[in-house]
């Protein structure tokens, strides 16, 4: 119920609200109030209404009301005679409240507005000599133009830029403050014009506002910045920045001769003296190393990979076992250098195998500040290990090994006591 009541009083507010902002936007407003003496007028922004004759015994008056030098009206007022006219977006009601002598004869009349927003009125007051004596405001438009010497340019190359303006409207321009944002990847160099903190610009009148030198310090497609103006007319009417248009430069870069990378090229193959060996025989590797390329290597290792069932037994001084893996370190290998190493294996068991050689390396290239790092290896053709001259006899039984030595030590020992029988 209570939320009810507030609703209720809420709607009740916001209607009396919209009626008063109706009443007043309907409502006739006061603009003056007075005399004028004939031959005089009464300016509000650009309409003037002139009081060309004042007749006192007839109680009447002659106005003349002009828009700018344009004559809208002319008529003959009655005391308390009133006329209404369109005034901008509103109405204007001029009424003859009365007349009287003096030095001069002078008209009381009453001006009034409707329908228009009082805060719009800019120039109000009487005016000497009438409308011929006035002094109208207008609408001035600033045309900005902002224009390159050069729209292609090499970075390190300057461009001038000039930037002018031009009133083509119908009032002065005043109390003008120009806006001119730095572009970026140009620095200033030297600047040749420049405006005052505010300027002005009359009708017609063409000026240039800035002249200066941009240098290009980075390549690239660039639209420069528009440039702003914000400026008002002599009644001191405010109106929308004008903006001006937007160069395109391209500024490349020059070219740069590519410095050619070095490599290190490492040819690396491993060789066998016998691809077919018998078991427990032992085989001779030779690894060939030879630097092709243009760069010296660093940091090389060299792995020689034991198969599992063979047996590493020697090899040159080079050779270092790390871990049950013969190895070889070397700081660095020179241009066209080329070096053997071998080494020796024992067959332990019938099979198929294969030696692998591994190489890791670096070399600088001589443009990139990090080394390029390089892996690779070697593999030989299969390798068959073969049964051996007396494998076969190896591979049988044991017993068929003792059985006949027994026999033979036994007939021996029957022999030997037969001869210490008969001996006697």
């Amino acid at each position: 119920m209570v939320s009810l009541k507030r609703i209720s009083v809420f709607v009740l507010l916001a209607a009396l609200l919209l009626m008063l902002f109706v009443g007043n936007a309907s409502a006739r407003v006061e603009i003056f109030n007075g005399t004028i003496t004939e031959g005089d007028g009464y300016q509000i922004n650009n309409y003037v209404i002139d009081v060309t004759d004042v007749f006192v015994e007839a109680n009447t008056a002659v106005f003349k009301i002009y828009e700018r030098d344009e004559l809208i009206n002319d008529k003959m007022f009655d005391r308390n005679e009133s006329i209404t006219f369109d005034f901008e977006d509103g109405e204007m009601q001029l009424k003859l409240l009365s007349v009287s002598s003096g030095v001069l004869p002078v008209a009381k009349i009453l001006i009034t507005v409707s329908d228009y927003n009082i805060g719009n009125i800019y120039t109000s007051g009487d005016i000497n000599g009438g409308h011929e004596y006035a002094t109208y405001s207008g609408t001035p438009i600033l045309e900005i133009t902002k224009t390159v010497d050069k729209n292609s340019i090499m970075v390190g190359d300057s461009v001038k830029v000039t930037i002018t303006a031009v009133n083509t409207g119908n009032d002065d321009a005043t109390d003008v403050i120009f806006t001119n944002p730095m572009q970026e990847s140009f620095i200033l160099t030297d600047t040749f014009v420049e405006p005052a903190s505010t300027t002005s610009l009359d009708v017609g009148e063409l000026k240039t506002i800035y002249v200066y030198m941009l240098k290009a310090t980075e390549a690239g497609t660039y639209s420069f910045k528009p440039t702003t103006a914000k400026f008002s007319n002599v009644a001191d009417q405010k109106f929308p920045p004008a903006t001006s248009n937007t160069p395109t430069v391209t500024v490349t870069a020059p070219e740069v001769a590519e410095i050619p990378k070095k490599t290190a090229v490492l040819e690396l193959s491993t060789d066998v003296d016998n691809v077919a060996i018998a078991r427990n025989d032992l085989i001779t590797a030779t690894v060939h190393l030879k630097n092709t390329g243009d760069a010296s290597a660093n940091s090389i290792w060299l792995e020689m990979v034991v198969p599992e069932d063979m047996e590493y037994v020697s090899g040159d001084d080079a050779i270092e076992v790390i871990s049950g893996v013969p190895k070889i370190y070397m700081d660095s290998f020179g241009l066209q250098q080329e070096k053997e190493f071998s080494y020796t294996l024992k067959a332990n068991t019938l099979g198929t195998y294969t030696l692998i050689t591994k190489l890791s390396y670096e070399y600088n290239n001589g443009v990139d500040t990090e080394n390029q790092k390089v892996s690779t290896e070697s593999v030989t053709n299969n390798i068959y290990v073969q049964k051996g001259k007396y494998d076969d006899l190896y591979e049988q039984p044991i017993y068929v090994y003792i059985l006949p030595i027994v026999a033979i030590a036994a007939i021996g020992a029957w022999i030997y006591h037969r001869h210490k029988q008969y001996k006697f």
